[in-house]
């Protein structure tokens, strides 16, 4: 952190109707001093044990708020741990970064996973609105995954959930599978909110999760993260 060496790796969101990209996700990276990449599962545990998340989550934040002014058409998802939610340094922070700032905020989505949403639904809730009320969208990440109900649903008022990929992977050849994201689907829709699956990661998926009703696609299929997203190649060849 003092050293500067995190980075976002940006992977590709597309809508499930057209394949067109409509945003990314920005995921954590980490350069060791001789500039190679460090992946996020080998550097996230040690923050967890040494207390370091949230100043994590507030770095990875600075850098979203970076990326978005320095390319208007860019909508970027950043993840937010379970120890940030109900943090008021991470809300100051948040604060700083758009400074009130809609064309910033309503091209930004904040995820937070289910089990850190609900873990303690006060906070969750006000976590939500609060995000909400400055014009970002909320996203429930690894939904399925923990303890959802209609109830915990309604009280978040959400825009977005993520299908967990555990459920996703190899769908085609699980019909328990199918079944279970069709159920999350059909729960979703009753609140109006946009599903999106991760982990996708061949046409038969992409296509059999499209007639289940997901509306966006996220996995190797479409894209693996990249360091230099599209946009930046296009501008350094020009």
């Amino acid at each position: 952190l003092r050293a500067d060496r995190f980075r976002i790796a940006y992977q590709p969101i597309v809508c499930a109707r057209t394949g067109r990209v409509e945003s990314y996700e920005a995921l954590v990276r980490m350069l060791r001093p001789d500039g190679t990449l460090v992946p996020a599962g080998e550097f996230i545990p040690a923050a967890e044990e040494l207390g370091l998340v949230r100043d994590l989550d507030r770095r990875m934040l600075e850098l979203a708020a970076v990326a978005l002014k320095r390319s208007p058409s860019l909508k970027l998802a950043v993840n937010v741990s379970g120890m940030s939610v109900g943090d008021q340094v991470w809300m100051q922070a948040f604060n700083t970064c758009v400074a009130g700032d809609r064309s910033l905020t309503q091209r930004l989505t904040i995820e937070v996973t289910e089990t850190a949403a609900l873990h303690d639904i006060d906070d969750g809730v006000k976590f939500v609105k609060q995000l909400r009320a400055e014009g970002c969208r909320v996203a429930i990440d690894d939904f399925g995954a923990g303890y959802t109900s209609f109830r915990n649903l309604q009280m978040l008022d959400l825009n977005c959930v993520k299908i967990d990929g555990s459920f996703v992977k190899g769908i085609a050849q699980r019909p328990d599978n199918q079944a279970f994201v069709r159920t999350l689907v059909s729960l979703a829709k009753t609140f109006n909110l946009e599903v999106v699956a991760e982990w996708v990661g061949s046409k038969e998926e992409a296509t059999l999760l499209r007639a289940l009703g997901v509306d966006k696609l996220q996995g190797a299929y479409y894209g693996m993260p990249e360091m230099t997203p599209p946009w930046e190649r296009r501008a350094t060849s020009a």
